[in-house]
């Protein structure tokens, strides 16, 4: 709010001066605030000298302000600007039906390069969220499936693999494959 239209609230902004501070001196330390839906103001805050803030709703059936809270901050402050106004029965932000959240589109899995390291999000729980390596799984003797398609988790610092046919969905690459 500009300096002129919150001197138009004085007979309320005086009452932020619980401290005995000098009138004029503390007038010019109240800011004021206009909470704003869809244009139109429902309520006003003011806070001077780091006091508490005094919250004001507007209600359209008087066409008049009243009095909603004191409250610590200005976020607390619009959030009883809401509350006075729907115990009233009139809506704001809160009553707008939100857009509906969009999925991201299905990412195709991609074959990561042989060493890659990754994270596992896959059905072992014992290995959910742990980073390894991979390898191709047919790499391995111990792989009979030579047409798995998934791979082999080493852990990082070993060359044993913990895990085998792990499918290509079931990791994440972290960083480029090592050299």
């Amino acid at each position: 709010m500009t300096r002129a239209e919150v001197a138009e609230w004085e007979w309320a902004t005086d009452a932020l001066n619980t401290r005995g501070i000098d009138e004029d001196a503390f007038r010019l330390t109240v800011n004021g605030w206009k909470v704003v839906h869809q244009g139109d103001v429902v309520g006003v805050l003011f806070q001077g000298a780091g006091t508490r803030v005094h919250v004001e709703w507007y209600d359209p059936a008087n066409a008049d302000f009243f009095s909603a809270a004191w409250t610590r901050n200005l976020r607390h402050g619009a959030a009883q600007v809401v509350h006075a106004r729907q115990q009233a029965g009139h809506g704001v932000p809160v009553d707008v039906a939100p857009e509906p959240v969009k999925a991201p589109q299905p990412v195709r899995p991609v074959w990561l390069e042989e060493g890659t390291q990754v994270r596992y999000h896959g059905s072992i729980e014992q290995l959910h969220g742990q980073e390894f390596r991979v390898h191709e799984c047919a790499r391995f003797d111990d792989c009979q499936h030579w047409d798995c398609n998934g791979y082999a988790l080493v852990p990082i610092g070993d060359w044993r693999p913990i895990a085998l046919h792990v499918g290509i969905g079931s990791v994440t690459a972290l960083h480029p494959a090592a050299a």
